[in-house]
């Protein structure tokens, strides 16, 4: 939110960006909070136009010819450091390059996909589901002997 247009320009000391109203504070915090938010590439919609790595504010994404890992991970804008993390490396595009995305610096911001012009980027909510164990048998049900 902005301060108004008159106000602004009358005194240029005063705060022009304004901080949210409680509702909107609270609903701004919980994208912060939403994880289980991943973006998705369909590689049959992009177009190679490179908008989502124009606007990626941590370099994550790169479109580069295909190779070995360790040779894409030196390639990408911002080089992949943290090899515990696997690299997601999109399918051959049109131009026989693919896109790579190093998941360890993404934000999972949005941007991509809101930037993306043929919306090859879309950002999907996923339900992590850990398998519990369970009791095959109730103690109280057991006899004693």
């Amino acid at each position: 939110p902005h301060a108004e247009k008159k106000v602004a320009l009358s005194n240029r000391t005063v705060e022009v960006e304004l901080g949210f109203d409680a509702p909107t504070g609270f609903k701004e915090a919980q994208r912060c909070l939403n994880c289980d938010v991943q973006t998705v590439f369909n590689t049959s919609r992009c177009i190679e136009c490179d908008a989502c790595m124009d606007i990626c504010p941590t370099s994550c994404i790169s479109f580069t010819n295909n190779g070995e890992e360790e040779d894409l991970r030196a390639r990408l804008v911002a080089p992949a450091y943290n090899h515990t993390q696997d690299l997601y490396v999109s399918e051959n595009l049109p131009t026989g390059r693919v896109m790579v995305k190093d998941e360890d610096v993404c934000l999972h911001c949005g941007l991509c996909a809101e930037r993306c012009p043929t919306a090859a980027w879309d950002m999907q909510k996923y339900l992590y589901q850990v398998t519990k164990a369970t009791p095959i048998w109730n103690i109280s049900e057991q006899s004693t002997i």
